[in-house]
């Protein structure tokens, strides 16, 4: 059987994506299609917080800058069955103590805007040209995974 040339594409740049900036690497190479150099410019003053699981390793990052924040995962740990409540509780709730509020912006429409209002975010406004969208996280209201007493 023959691999698909678009997965040997990928498998050939995989190894670029390693590092805290890997998961947004890989979303900006191979779901975004900009170039690598260039994707390396655009993270350059972004702080990364990797999350790093006990049993899988390197998971996703979150990049920061100020109260902005963004998250990406691995395209192997994007199903619904790696980003429990708990992962996110563990890895969001210290940030948000932290700096007390963040902020997120996606372009109006987008389909992140679904996960980014279930973990708590509400709309905070919309830039002059209605493109794109603030976000405000005060708390998470996603992650119930706290211990029964």
């Amino acid at each position: 059987m023959q691999i698909p040339g678009d997965v040997q594409a990928y498998r050939a740049r995989a190894n670029l994506y390693s590092g805290d900036r890997g998961p947004w690497l890989e979303h900006l190479v191979e779901d975004e299609g900009i170039p690598y150099e260039q994707a390396m410019e655009m993270l350059a003053d972004w702080e990364c917080i990797p999350y790093v699981d006990p049993v899988h390793g390197h998971m996703a990052t979150l990049i920061k800058q100020k109260k902005e924040v963004h998250f990406a995962a691995y395209r192997r740990f994007r199903h619904r069955s790696h980003i429990t409540p708990a992962r996110l509780r563990e890895f969001f709730q210290p940030i948000l103590d932290k700096e007390i509020f963040l902020v997120t912006k996606l372009l109006v429409g987008a389909d992140d805007a679904r996960f980014i209002t279930h973990l708590g975010f509400q709309e905070l406004g919309v830039t002059l040209d209605g493109k794109i969208q603030t976000y405000i996280l005060n708390e998470i209201r996603y992650p119930r995974s706290s211990p029964c007493k």
